[in-house]
């Protein structure tokens, strides 16, 4: 029996089952179908607006041009028959399931090529291709605010076990019903602003560890909509306050399970392989950043502690923007410090995918690793990085001109458009918050 008839099997035991399809903000959309009607849309996909995936971050419409484009029409959304698990936290007495899901186009049942979870797998088999597996894990911080929007903890208080006992009650909730939701998370800690915390996700390979960060998240907004509480990943919460990062770890693997980046032989332990990727990712960082910072909201953080301005790595230097780990061939990764709580996981690791690779494929070389006074600048504004992104010609021919041109449209017609006219930046930030709180 294939696995989509087992799954046609499985679905008809829960009472609803959602289909879920991440758009270019990162955020879950979908339908919510009973149970015994899911299977009939497994094999034939289920009609959905066609625009859905480019929304703004409060819905907003962006016109878009396509071929294929409908006037307002549909296209087709199918769930993939490995991601079906239970959602613990549902209200009520119902068995509720979810399905992760990827777009096509109605008309020619292509896919829509600025699906994030399609365009991570695009990347995926890349390094399949050479022979890689991608193994990667998620520092996942987010804020938790009470019924008047104020933070759970007034004073910050990094690490502190009591902070976090104080909590633990809805944080142990949050945990058992992601555990029995397939999200495995390895740990937690306060972080050093207020009403922050952190999640760990365990490492795992390919689309995985991208599904799970995903679904944490939403996990984390509903969970706490649920206990009269707010989850929030906007970068920058309270008012010039350090604010929220998604730093994403990763490293390469051969077939045969040795660590790509690790080179017992170098003086750092690190591969050739590895240099090269770094080297990658700095040239092509700036245009990077308009994935891993792509609100107006995150660019407040430039210049607080630990949050990279220029462009550089280091080995166990947290300064930097790509942080390298060279502990033992099991031990040995990378640490993409760029990436926002607010960034789209998908996108991200597709990104850097694409950037590590350009550098391996044309062996780059990699400058020391150190942060100096004469480091290129990161872009300073959603603006100046969307500019950048479209001038990368290598990142936008890897990830493709639809997901790169419908990321830049629904970014300044969704996002920047809204500060128009916004004469002070306390005004601005309201509407910052009123738009990714």
């Amino acid at each position: 029996m294939s696995k989509l008839e087992k799954v046609k099997q499985e679905v008809v035991k829960y009472d609803y089952v959602r289909f879920s399809l991440c758009d270019l903000n990162g955020t879950s959309r979908g339908h919510v179908i009973k149970g015994r009607h899911a299977a009939k849309y497994l094999e034939h996909g289920l009609a959905f607006f066609e625009g859905t995936l480019a929304f703004g971050p409060r819905t907003e419409v962006v016109m878009l041009n396509h071929e294929n484009n409908h006037f307002f029409g549909n296209m087709n959304i199918f769930p993939d028959p490995d991601t079906l698990r239970p959602i613990p936290w549902a209200p009520g007495c119902m068995k509720v399931a979810e399905m992760l899901c990827e777009s096509r186009w109605m008309k020619d049942n292509t896919p829509q090529m600025a699906c994030p979870r399609y365009a991570a797998r695009k990347q995926f088999q890349r390094l399949a291709d050479l022979g890689y597996d991608f193994c990667s894990g998620h520092e996942i911080e987010f804020t938790l605010l009470d019924e008047t929007l104020q933070p759970v903890n007034v004073v910050p208080d990094g690490y502190s076990l009591r902070l976090m006992n104080k909590h633990s009650k809805i944080l142990f909730h949050f945990d058992k019903n992601f555990e029995d939701s397939n999200i495995s998370v390895e740990r937690y800690h306060p972080e050093f602003s207020r009403g922050m915390f952190e999640a760990v996700t365990t490492p795992k390979y390919g689309i995985d560890s991208l599904d799970m960060a995903f679904n944490l998240q939403q996990g984390l907004l509903e969970m706490a909509d649920l206990k009269g509480l707010t989850a929030t990943f906007m970068s920058q919460p309270f008012y010039n306050e350090s604010g929220l990062c998604a730093h994403l770890n990763f490293s390469l693997w051969t077939k045969s399970g040795e660590n790509v980046f690790y080179d017992a032989d170098a003086a750092d332990n690190l591969s050739v392989t590895a240099k090269q990727w770094i080297a990658g990712i700095l040239k092509h960082s700036k245009a990077l950043h308009a994935f891993t910072s792509p609100t107006v909201n995150c660019y407040r953080n430039m210049g607080f502690f630990l949050f990279a301005s220029s462009i550089n790595w280091g080995i166990e230097n947290r300064a930097a923007c790509i942080r390298v780990k060279n502990d033992g061939p099991l031990r040995t990764y990378i640490e993409n410090r760029l990436p926002s709580s607010k960034s789209n996981a998908y996108l991200v690791a597709a990104s850097t995918i694409a950037a590590g690779l350009d550098g391996v494929i044309k062996k780059m070389e990699c400058p020391p690793p150190g942060i100096t006074e004469h480091d290129e600048p990161l872009p300073r504004s959603l603006a100046e990085a969307l500019e950048e992104l479209e001038q990368d010609e290598v990142l936008c021919d890897a990830l493709g001109k639809e997901l790169v041109t419908w990321f830049v449209k629904s970014k300044r017609d969704a996002d920047i458009t809204m500060f128009e006219g916004v004469e002070t930046d306390e005004e601005r930030f309201a509407i910052e918050k009123k738009a990714y709180l």
